[in-house]
């Protein structure tokens, strides 16, 4: 997807962290009033080997980096886990948009991507979590398309699951 912007269309595109990037990846972050409402980059590095089908991409507009998506894959948990997250959707883990560059379209851009995965995962829908306190991204999810489930995960009274099927 393209958006247009003073300077022509609007691209990005997702890849790879590799070692020489992996710096400028950790080094960005969102707003002061969100820094309670995204864990950080380098956790999400962290974390992700020892999540199964785990996928992190950074998010890049031409040579500089903007973002970070992370998604789980469900059917690369063993089917006895009992796992928090649902199984008939791909999971949204992690998005974040850096402060300099939110309010341009780029998380739209990043959950289409997160869309296009998720289906060529086999998946007909797309989950996440969102904090529900001020300054979240809850509005943006809903105006994308996410509803609240009316679940709570990861034993957080403020991490709504919200969930968005995909049109047939």
């Amino acid at each position: 997807m393209n958006l247009n912007d003073e300077e022509g269309p609007l691209s990005v595109s997702f890849r790879e962290i590799t070692r020489d990037e992996l710096k400028a990846v950790c080094d960005l972050v969102v707003a002061p009033e969100q820094s309670d409402l995204v864990t950080p980059n380098v956790m999400t590095m962290a974390e992700a080997p020892f999540e199964p089908g785990a996928l992190v991409r950074a998010m890049w507009q031409g040579e500089r980096v903007v973002g970070l998506l992370a998604m789980l894959r469900p059917s690369a948990y063993p089917e006895d886990e009992d796992i928090v997250i649902r199984r008939d959707a791909a999971y949204v883990w992690r998005l974040m948009v850096g402060a300099r560059f939110q309010g341009q379209g780029l998380g739209i851009l990043a959950l289409d991507e997160a869309k296009r995965t998720a289906a060529a995962w086999g998946y007909r829908g797309m989950t996440l979590t969102v904090a529900g306190k001020p300054h979240s991204a809850l509005p943006f999810y809903e105006k994308y398309g996410f509803v609240r489930t009316g679940r709570m995960l990861w034993d957080d009274e403020n991490e709504l699951e919200m969930v968005c099927w995909f049109a047939d």
